[in-house]
């Protein structure tokens, strides 16, 4: 049973779902254009890295980046996919730097007069309405209309292909049986429905993975925490076998979270006895360290450091105090 807490971010079920190729390559062959589709070789298909993302945004965006080579070229494309829960009015915009932060990392490894290779965004966005941002990066953009012709040419511009749960049925949903049920768990859950005929249909769930089906099930407990409902639903199944074990999963599931949470209870209790003792002392070591390194801690910086209550980001401000070549230097890392 991975260790991961029931109440970790929903991102994940979408980010381990579609990090395995198949679920990625059915789900990219239905959803992809046709005439895209019809280029690309499929056995080509790669997860890359995708460390492009902003830090503050890594531990709960749900990125993935694949490469994909064409037939008739050595050419390759790269699919930027990318879980919307909300919509973003300046999706585009944040697309927009994923893309650049893909092309330098590309660039760095592979010296001019290589190419860049193109990028395909695809948003998938998951909420109870259809989104009403349009899916331009003009769009986003101030062009005076007696001069937009004009100015036009001098702007980056690209549309990103918008995938919207809330306007595809259930039954048009479209991959691998394991694909389907995270894409029907998806829009179900904005829309309340996580209990309905559409995620429990048995022929898909006899077709997935015993690791897919707890992350079905964590899912469920995650966003509905009324455990005598889900039960109740479990129950419907009509195999004996399925039942008992999704049924158990669920038990296992509940359990941990109790588990964790009594966990989290102590460890948030011994945090809060030692935290002001402790916050001082760090924030008067980083200071120090200033002092010793470069002569003096300014005013400013004290006044930041008081704001500070978190103890590994002020353990990092001390190591960074002791490295950083000037005060300017490290003020930047506030």
């Amino acid at each position: 049973m991975p260790e991961e807490p029931i109440h970790q971010p929903n991102d994940k079920l979408l980010k381990a779902t579609f990090s395995n190729p198949d679920n990625a390559r059915a789900f990219f062959q239905n959803y992809l254009p046709q005439q895209i589709s019809d280029a690309v070789n499929w056995n080509s298909l790669s997860l890359e890295s995708s460390s492009f993302v902003d830090p503050q945004f890594a531990s709960s965006e749900s990125d993935l980046l694949f490469s994909l080579k064409l037939h008739q070229s050595d050419a390759f494309l790269y699919v930027l996919f990318e879980h919307q829960s909300t919509e973003d009015p300046r999706m585009a915009l944040r697309l927009l730097s994923y893309m650049l932060r893909i092309w330098e990392r590309f660039a760095a490894a592979h010296p001019a007069p290589a190419k860049l290779p193109a990028i395909l965004p695809i948003v998938l966005a998951q909420g109870k309405r259809p989104w009403r941002t349009a899916p331009r990066l003009e769009d986003l953009l101030d062009l005076p209309a007696e001069i937009a012709d004009i100015i036009r040419p001098w702007q980056p511009t690209f549309v990103y292909h918008l995938l919207e749960l809330v306007r595809i049925p259930y039954d048009k949903l479209a991959g691998t049986p394991e694909g389907i049920l995270t894409l029907r768990a998806l829009k179900a859950e904005p829309l309340n429905e996580l209990l309905s005929d559409p995620l429990w249909e048995e022929s898909l769930l006899f077709a997935i993975s015993e690791s897919a089906l707890e992350r079905i099930v964590r899912y469920v407990l995650n966003a509905d925490s009324n455990v005598s409902l889900l039960k109740e639903r479990i129950r419907k199944i009509h195999s004996k076998s399925l039942q008992t074990k999704t049924m158990t999963l669920a038990d296992q599931l509940r359990q941990e979270g109790k588990d964790e949470g009594k966990q989290e209870g102590k460890r948030e209790g011994r945090r809060e006895g030692l935290s002001e003792g402790q916050l001082l002392a760090l924030r008067l070591s980083v200071s120090r360290a200033l002092e010793i390194r470069h002569g003096s801690c300014p005013q400013g910086i004290r006044e930041a450091l008081e704001s500070i209550e978190d103890p590994k980001r002020l353990e990092k401000l001390h190591e960074g105090a002791i490295r950083a070549d000037s005060l300017e230097a490290f003020a930047q890392t506030l």
